[in-house]
């Protein structure tokens, strides 16, 4: 990991930039989470199942929201980002909520080093995994974290969907390459918050990695899970492209032009397998 130092530096000044921009943006709707609303989407709530009295890890909490939730499902939760910034909002949420709530700030790969408890659950998505160069140390970080017998579920962008060229006017133009040797990609165009576009950022440039779909499976059969199942949605969890509006009551953006539906989203659920 000492290679991608210099990427996880770029990238966590632009997260701890995003973090108030992101508490005080209507796509995350702070107001309405601490009136009692749920941030989970209606898929992760499904799919999941019944956290209740059971342990989760939720990986790259961001500020917390989607942990909070789970807790307020009866999960007993803890929450791991490696936004000090951001993990500094979600102990403040916790206790302003009264949501008891553990949160670690730390790089993933490095929660071996931090963490030493074991969950029921571990549970990531909605953008996360394109941080990351390495899935393999990934599946077997989730590994380390899981009970035997454990879940994990993730919901994440489809690496197809990630093909889009979201500056192309048309619905639909393949913008980057799906096979990448591991290679990141560098940005520095977009100096706008996704969660609020009229606020400019300072920190504009990012570093993303780009996962085939092969990768994510194979990382986790690599270690020790068993999937129970992969399903793709064609539809996102934010507004990818223009052409995009949002469903208000799934949540989710749907292409209102495009003729043929392309997977947006996917997710898997798997168990590790017991000793």
């Amino acid at each position: 990991m000492k290679d991608n130092e210099k990427y996880f530096k770029t990238n966590l000044r632009r997260w701890n930039e995003l973090v108030e921009i992101n508490a005080k943006s209507k796509f995350y709707d702070l107001d309405g989470f601490k009136s009692g609303k749920s941030s989970l989407f209606p898929i992760e709530r499904e799919e999941i199942g019944n956290v209740d009295g059971k342990t989760l890890l939720h990986l790259q909490c961001h500020f917390g929201m989607d942990t909070l939730s789970f807790a307020r499902l009866g999960a007993k939760v803890t929450g791991v980002d490696f936004s000090d910034k951001a993990i500094k909002l979600a102990r403040q949420l916790s206790e302003e909520l009264n949501i008891p709530a553990k949160f670690i700030k730390a790089n993933i790969y490095d929660i071996p080093d931090v963490l030493h408890e074991k969950f029921d659950i571990v549970f990531t998505s909605n953008g996360v995994i394109g941080w990351l160069p390495d899935l393999y140390k990934w599946a077997e970080i989730i590994d380390y974290c899981l009970k035997p017998g454990g879940t994990f579920y993730i919901t994440e962008n489809h690496p197809f969907g990630n093909l889009i060229d979201e500056k192309y006017d048309g619905a639909f133009q393949v913008g980057y390459d799906y096979f990448n040797e591991g290679k990141p990609y560098r940005f520095d165009e977009d100096d706008a918050s996704y969660a609020d576009p009229n606020i400019k950022l300072q920190n504009f440039e990012t570093y993303d990695w780009f996962h085939p779909m092969g990768d994510v499976i194979n990382s986790l059969l690599k270690v020790n899970f068993e999937l129970e199942f992969l399903h793709e949605f064609p539809f996102s969890f934010f507004q990818i492209h223009p052409d995009m509006k949002q469903n208000k009551e799934t949540k989710y953006w749907e292409f209102q032009t495009l003729k043929h539906s392309v997977p947006m989203i996917f997710s898997i659920k798997a168990h590790k397998k017991k000793d």
